[in-house]
């Protein structure tokens, strides 16, 4: 799913905090439908930098879900997907020579639309948000229980949202971000980081130095509460301060 649908991502995210007040119940009871049909087993594919780790989530697993593989490889997870056809995946996002993160990116990129449950012990914000924006129906923490998991897939499968109490608390607070204004130096350097230039390059095209480059990138983090170049870009995505317009002038991507 690329960057542009997620507004639609939060509609979704608000009817859920919504229906939730109103019922007066937990945020996650808001999501789930209780009418289920008898069906056969769902089948997931399950990846985890750990083996091991992978290989107990399949066994608690087992019972309510058909398990067609295991793995280690972010590359393998993306061959499996391909080969398959799983209902739907579970996977950590730090995965061996390639995150989940990157895997879900280049299957949509190939038009393939298979849910994704993100079970992860990563607490970064900024990584987080990116798989949510990337496409992955569920982001759920390792800490919570083995049903907390089953409920995220079956509601992935279903085309909802599953989503942990911590981090739907974390999107309520980026919606409530003041508006942000940038100035036009400002602006030109995000365009550019945007385009994939190193803060050298930047302060050669702008005719600036590369500290005053690097100034204005940490007015960026500043101003947008983020703490990496990724991390940045996404925000601003989200917030709008990345145009299509503005992509559109921009040069071609370069390796930093």
């Amino acid at each position: 799913m690329t960057m542009s649908a997620a507004p639609a991502r939060f509609d979704q995210f608000g009817r859920c905090m919504r229906a939730s007040r109103a019922s007066g119940g937990g945020v996650m009871s808001a999501c789930i439908d209780e009418s289920k049909s008898i069906f056969p087993k769902p089948g997931i594919l399950i990846s985890d930098r750990h083996l091991l780790v992978a290989q107990g989530l399949a066994k608690a697993l087992s019972g309510s879900h058909e398990i067609k593989g295991v793995f280690a490889s972010g590359r393998e997870l993306e061959q499996a997907v391909l080969d398959c056809a799983p209902d739907a995946v579970v996977t950590e996002i730090n995965l061996l020579d390639q995150s989940a993160i990157d895997t879900l990116k280049r299957l949509r990129a190939m038009g393939h639309n298979v849910p994704f449950v993100i079970c992860t012990a990563q607490t970064n914000p900024g990584t987080l948000r990116d798989a949510f924006y990337s496409g992955a129906l569920g982001v759920i923490a390792k800490s919570e229980s083995v049903d907390a998991l089953k409920t995220a897939i079956d509601l992935a499968t279903e085309n909802k949202v599953y989503l942990s109490n911590a981090f739907m608390q974390l999107l309520a607070t980026e919606q409530q971000m003041p508006e942000i204004r940038l100035t036009t130096r400002q602006k030109r350097v995000l365009e550019l980081l945007d385009g994939g230039l190193s803060a050298q390059q930047i302060a050669d095209q702008l005719g600036l130095s590369r500290r005053t480059v690097e100034s204005h990138k940490a007015r960026l983090f500043r101003v947008t509460d983020t703490h990496s170049p990724r991390e940045l870009l996404v925000r601003a995505d989200r917030l709008g301060l990345l145009t299509r317009q503005d992509r559109a002038l921009q040069p071609a991507k370069t390796s930093r």
